[in-house]
C-alpha cells in the first residue's frame, strides 16, 4: 500500500507489471518434454495397459524396471510397483486407468547418505476397482540425485503401459 500511495499511478503500474512478470516467469516453467522434472500430467490423462499382466500367488504387485516385471528391483535405478488390493495369482486384464492425481515427492532413506526420489499415480478403472496407486521411484544420494521424469517411468514400464496425455495426439 505504501508503494501505491506514496508514487500513485506509476506505482500501480510498477505493482502490475512485476505482478504480469512473476507471473509468465512461472508458466515458463511448464514443458510438454516428459524428459524433463517440470512436465505436469495434464488432468484428464490415462495410464493404458496394453496388455494382460500377472501377479505371481502370494503377492499383491508386480515391479517394473527396464520395461520388463518381476518380483523386485535395483532401488539405484528407476523402477515402478503396480499394486493391487488381494493378494495373487490374479491378472490384470488390458485397461485405460485415470491418472485422478499424481505427486512427486523425496524423502530420507538413509540420512544423510540416501535420498529416494519418487512419484505416486492414483490410477482409477471401471471395471478393476482394486488397483491401488502405482509408485514410481529410484533411490540416489543426495548431491547427484533428481526427481524421477515421466520418461524415466515410461522406460521402467516398457510397452507394458503407454501414457495418453489429455489434450495431445497419441503420437505427440
Amino acid at each position: 500500500m505504501y508503494v501505491i500511495g506514496r508514487y500513485g499511478r506509476v506505482g500501480k503500474g510498477i505493482c502490475l507489471l512485476v505482478g504480469v512478470i512473476l507471473l509468465a516467469g512461472c508458466q515458463a516453467l511448464a514443458t510438454n518434454d516428459t524428459g524433463k522434472i517440470n512436465f505436469r500430467i495434464p488432468p484428464g490423462s490415462r495410464l493404458v495397459l496394453n496388455r494382460e499382466l500377472t501377479i505371481p500367488a502370494g503377492v499383491a504387485h508386480v515391479v517394473f524396471q527396464q520395461g520388463e516385471p518381476g518380483p523386485a528391483a535395483n532401488e539405484f535405478e528407476v523402477n515402478c510397483r503396480f499394486e493391487v488390493r488381494d493378494l495373487g495369482p490374479r491378472v490384470i486384464q488390458p485397461d485405460s486407468f485415470l491418472i485422478a492425481r499424481w505427486s512427486s515427492q523425496r524423502e530420507w532413506v538413509n540420512q544423510p547418505s540416501i535420498l529416494r526420489f519418487y512419484k505416486v499415480f492414483h490410477l482409477k478403472s471401471e471395471r478393476q476397482t482394486d488397483i491401488m496407486p502405482m509408485t514410481c521411484q529410484v533411490w540416489s544420494y543426495p548431491l547427484i540425485g533428481r526427481p524421477v521424469t515421466i520418461r524415466q517411468v515410461q522406460e521402467a514400464l516398457g510397452d507394458y503401459f503407454t501414457f495418453e496425455f489429455a489434450g495431445q495426439s497419441p503420437s505427440e
